[in-house]
């Protein structure tokens, strides 16, 4: 692997965990942050190999955070993500990232997080307020992610 790539690695993890702790908004009872805006940018920017590490990246903020119980989910749910639209990134390599690839992802990661909450709960009742909310962070970051990432992506080779 070359510094370069090892580099810009460790930088969107940094800027995953950062934008995920300081760059949230308070909507109903919850918040909505937009480290997925990164975690989809990791998946458009960095080779396929590399793309599950915007999950160490979600899980550290998780547990900086203090939502500890959260963190081995999070991991999970947020490294499928990033290769969920990294995989479709590998397999069009020349042409731009439709958003319903964006909007997949993040619909993965609001039922993902609708069934860690039911699991944390125990209670199947948690599904739909969990689902509502982090649906409309999934929508949100992929709207913001489409556009910022159609013109980063031609970085992409040189990575």
């Amino acid at each position: 692997m070359k510094v370069r790539t090892l580099t810009i690695t460790a930088l969107l993890m940094a800027m995953v965990t950062i934008v995920t702790m300081y760059i949230a908004f308070p909507i109903f009872q919850g918040y909505l942050n937009l480290g997925d805006v990164m975690v989809m940018g990791m998946a458009v920017l960095l080779p396929l190999p590399l793309t599950p590490l915007a999950g160490v990246a979600s899980m550290l903020a998780d547990l900086l955070l203090g939502y500890g119980v959260y963190a081995p989910f999070t991991l999970v749910i947020k490294a499928l993500e990033a290769l969920l639209i990294g995989l479709w990134v590998h397999n069009h390599k020349n042409k731009t990232v439709p958003v319903y690839v964006y909007l997949a992802g993040g619909l993965w990661m609001a039922l993902a997080y609708g069934l860690t909450d039911v699991i944390l709960a125990d209670n199947l009742g948690v599904f739909f307020l969990s689902f509502g909310y982090n649906a409309l962070q999934g929508i949100v970051c992929a709207l913001i992610a489409f556009p910022l990432f159609r013109k980063l992506r031609v970085f992409r080779d040189k990575i």
